[in-house]
């Protein structure tokens, strides 16, 4: 997309200072920044960083990343140590999964009986643009932990090589220490992985990963040195009108084939590869499911574990979060052992510990509880379809954050949001404008981020159409303040509350300049984090054809979107 605006570039001052006053400034900070502090020159940022440093780990997180300050949690993983302390991991932020998500570990020396809270905390760069999420843990063969971690940039607009998005690990020989030494944070290769490795009877490390929604999107990466390097061993593909956010898993089979599930629109999709992971057929559908993470593991009696919501190949929602056994490599599971009947549980994750006990984490209803609950259980209480053996237990609670979150209980207490069945349709073909801006700049569409450069608002949320869900962009300048022309022609939109929702819309003034309101439904466009409850700020969508050299402008207040 070609745009054209008069506005400086981000961050750059706004008169130009003299060279030798900024030659003061930046030779200091360049000379620290590229030698260590033992004198020696520091390494390059690696190449998958594309020149940006990962920040050290954080190890006494403190009350700012306590639990009155986490308004959103969820999306756990587990691991235990070969001596019995049991890790887990989510990721959690201020508001839901946005560019505020950080990576939260805690841990247990009491087989899950009582938990820490944050003893570990990665956090790329507090406000964004980069967010830390679906962390994983592993223990390799050698007794080393793994906390692996999705760095990216862009959080809802699919696969975009020019933003980051790397798998990182760090790890650690010593798990079973309370606070044991871990390395620094590393790259591992580009994409997203969020369910643990294998290791293949030929020895060799196989992880499942991803690019979402694009071709070839699940990718499988191989190690053959213990970790130190990923290589790309194959790709599979999801039928573009089935492609979700992947999670893949894999198994090997008795027979030495490789099975990989995936999640897709379906529910649970599956493909399978007979050449160690080079080559895998199309993916095609396999059990109906809520769109939502399941898992799968091969036991150590070689049976499969299945953990899914509901009955076996029925759609559901996120509830009844049940395990079930599979002595056939998948063609037929027994068994069904419902952990958790509740709505709004989800994504589990599981570990065996050589007794045979299972742990599986899971999160409950990621804004409101906010809980990270543990269940355990053994192969005899999935047949049995119940809790019989001694060491069994269920909703253990693993955490739980106590942040009001801003979003809940804003839909509940606002007034109804309306539709205008009598407003025009919105119009969402043609091309897109080119638009030069008098005030403020252009800037990706996202949610969370700020929407005005004198207010601390941020957006919450986007009409329900897909069409404004993806690579849109915005006109952010101060509130009251916006003011376009147009260089070349298209559709623009302009979010504003109704003129009865509130007296600051600008809908009397966009009327005058030709736009139509169109009949979306409502929606609840901005916010502040310290808001409990909808105000006046639900917002329509007006929209209007632009011709070269038409001029828009409106104050106080609406936001002009294309």
């Amino acid at each position: 997309m070609n745009i054209e605006q008069s506005a400086r570039p981000l961050g750059l001052p706004a008169s130009t200072r003299p060279m030798k006053h900024l030659l003061t400034i930046l030779v200091p900070w360049l000379i620290a920044t590229l030698v260590s502090a033992s004198g020696h020159a520091a390494e390059p940022p690696p190449p998958l960083l594309k020149g940006w440093r990962h920040p050290p780990v954080i190890f006494n997180p403190g009350e700012h990343y306590g639990p009155a300050a986490r308004n959103y949690q969820g999306i756990p993983g587990i691991e235990r140590a070969p001596g019995g302390r049991l890790w887990a991991t989510w990721y959690a932020g201020k508001v839901w999964e946005e560019r505020f998500n950080y990576v939260v570990l805690a841990t247990s020396g009491d087989d899950g009986a009582t938990w820490s809270d944050a003893v570990a905390v990665i956090d790329p760069d507090g406000a964004g643009p980069l967010r830390a999420a679906d962390s994983c843990l592993w223990l390799d063969p050698d007794g080393k932990l793994w906390c692996f971690w999705w760095l990216n940039e862009k959080v809802w607009s699919g696969y975009d090589d020019s933003k980051l998005s790397v798998t990182m690990a760090i790890t650690t020989a010593n798990p079973d220490a309370e606070r044991p030494q871990w390395s620094a944070p590393f790259p591992l290769f580009s994409g997203l992985m969020l369910n643990k490795p294998i290791v293949t009877s030929q020895g060799e490390w196989m992880m499942p990963s991803n690019k979402w929604y694009t071709d070839h999107g699940l990718r499988v990466m191989v190690s053959t040195d213990k970790g130190r390097n990923w290589v790309l061993r194959g790709t599979a593909n999801v039928p573009a009108a089935q492609r979700n956010a992947d999670e893949p898993m894999i198994v090997e089979r008795k027979d030495g084939s490789f099975w990989m599930l995936v999640r897709t629109k379906h529910g649970i999709g599956q493909t399978v590869s007979h050449d160690q992971g080079r080559t895998w057929a199309e993916v095609s559908d396999y059990q109906e499911h809520t769109v939502s993470r399941f898992h799968l593991r091969k036991l150590q009696s070689g049976n499969l574990l299945l953990i899914r919501h509901g009955r076996i190949d029925e759609k559901g929602e996120r509830e009844r979060l049940t395990a079930y056994l599979s002595e056939d490599d998948g063609r037929s599971w027994l068994g069904g052992l419902l952990l958790d009947e509740r709505r709004r549980t989800s994504y589990p994750d599981a570990t065996q510990a050589p007794d045979g006990t299972i742990h599986v984490v899971y999160d409950y209803n990621r804004h409101l509880e906010k809980q990270i609950l543990m269940a355990t259980f053994t192969e005899r209480d999935v047949r049995e379809g119940k809790l019989a053996s001694p060491q069994s237990r269920s909703r253990v609670l693993v955490n739980r954050a106590t942040g009001d979150n801003p979003v809940v209980g804003r839909i509940a207490e606002g007034p109804p949001l309306r539709t205008d069945e009598s407003a025009a349709t919105l119009i969402t073909g043609g091309p897109r404008p080119v638009l030069r801006c008098h005030a403020g700049e252009v800037r990706p569409l996202h949610r969370t981020d700020n929407v005005f450069s004198d207010r601390d608002y941020i957006f919450r949320a986007f009409p329900g159409e897909r069409f404004f869900q993806r690579d849109r962009s915005f006109v952010f300048a101060p509130m009251g303040r916006t003011e376009i022309t147009c260089i070349e022609g298209g559709m623009v939109y302009v979010f504003t509350p109704a003129a009865d929702r509130n007296p600051e819309s600008v809908e009397p003034e966009l009327l005058a300049q030709g736009f139509r309101k169109t009949s979306v439904t409502e929606f609840d466009l901005i916010f502040k984090l310290t808001e409990k409850v909808r105000g006046r700020n639900s917002c329509s969508v007006f929209q209007k054809r632009l011709s070269p050299g038409e001029k828009v402008r409106f104050g106080k207040w609406g936001v002009l979107v294309f």
